[in-house]
């Protein structure tokens, strides 16, 4: 594949039913906006390792989408004569996520980081990048509508649609 309308997404394989829904939604969004979305194992498969499998096809693609959806939570409780002091919470998104962002980075292909509320860590913390990251609740069906995310996607979009014009070189 070498149509560079594809955009690599990157997401768990398996997310809750409330989040997959909204991932529908999103997936048809960028359909409508003349996008292809590619996921290794679910619009592509490979004999190769999975590592470079998702390099290829983050080469054959004009952008990425990050998506931290919630893979582990972890609740921490600390008690004084049996009495609740403190609450802390933890939300981890997968390990591929922090792969699949730095691959993308480094292809040097536009790339748009959004996590669920409460994900943080690697990709997903400002800074890291040198660019914003999106804090959105994924399980809204049009949380892709929000201003939150629809005036970083437009920007983003003009960074593909650079890519998109720039010429390709053949090895």
């Amino acid at each position: 594949m070498s149509d560079k309308r594809y955009i690599f997404v990157s997401r768990p394989t398996r997310i809750g039913e409330v989040f997959e829904c909204a991932y529908g939604s999103f997936h048809d969004f960028l359909h409508q906006e003349g996008f292809v979305a590619r996921r290794l194992g679910q619009t592509d498969y490979s004999r190769k390792a999975p590592l470079r499998a998702v390099i290829a096809i983050i080469d054959e693609c004009c952008g990425a989408v990050v998506l931290g959806y919630p893979q582990m939570e972890f609740h921490h409780e600390v008690r004084r004569s049996a009495e609740v002091q403190d609450t802390t919470g933890y939300v981890f998104p997968t390990p591929w996520n922090q792969i699949e962002g730095a691959l993308a980075y480094r292809a040097r292909a536009p790339v748009l980081v959004v996590a669920h509320s409460g994900v943080s860590g690697g990709v997903f913390d400002h800074g890291v990048t040198g660019e914003g990251v999106l804090h959105v609740d994924l399980s809204q069906p049009d949380w892709f509508q929000q201003p939150v995310f629809s005036q970083p996607y437009a920007e983003r979009r003009a960074d593909v649609q650079r890519c998109l014009q720039k010429p390709t070189t053949v090895a």
